[in-house]
């Protein structure tokens, strides 16, 4: 990261975006991008399987939070963004087992398309991360 009053950037483990950091520190906030099911190689995980898309969003997400020192309890807003209804059901069960008891705000948005046409499912959180915890 920088050194500077916003520190971004994109942790081993979570394949790199090419025109964007994973995440961003502002303040006692972290931002983290909107999370697609590719494995660190950029392999995409789960073909037309939501459940799986969503399992490999969620380990990604978990691995991005872990490089600045956040958990997913300190997550304080969640947005999922699909493209079909049919697969709420199965990203849904994905996000209860990542947050297990701890629920943040969540808004859920249905869409045409994402990215990639093998994307059905993208996810970005906040968290909020006192500065003496970071890292």
């Amino acid at each position: 990261m920088t050194d500077t009053a916003i520190r971004m950037s994109s942790p081993d483990g979570v394949w790199p975006a090419p025109t964007y950091e994973h995440v961003a520190v502002a303040g006692d906030f972290v931002f983290v991008a909107g999370q697609v099911a590719r494995d660190p190689q950029g392999n995409w995980v789960g073909l037309g399987d939501a459940g799986a898309q969503a399992a490999q969003v969620y380990r990604n997400i978990g691995r991005i939070l872990e490089s600045v020192g956040a958990t997913p309890r300190d997550v304080v807003k969640i947005n999922t963004i699909l493209t079909a209804r049919e697969n709420s059901k199965a990203i849904t069960e994905e996000r209860l087992k990542f947050f297990g008891d701890h629920k943040p705000p969540h808004t859920g948005i249905v869409i045409t398309g994402l990215g990639s046409p093998e994307v059905l499912v993208e996810v970005e959180v906040i968290a909020y991360l006192p500065a003496g915890r970071r890292k």
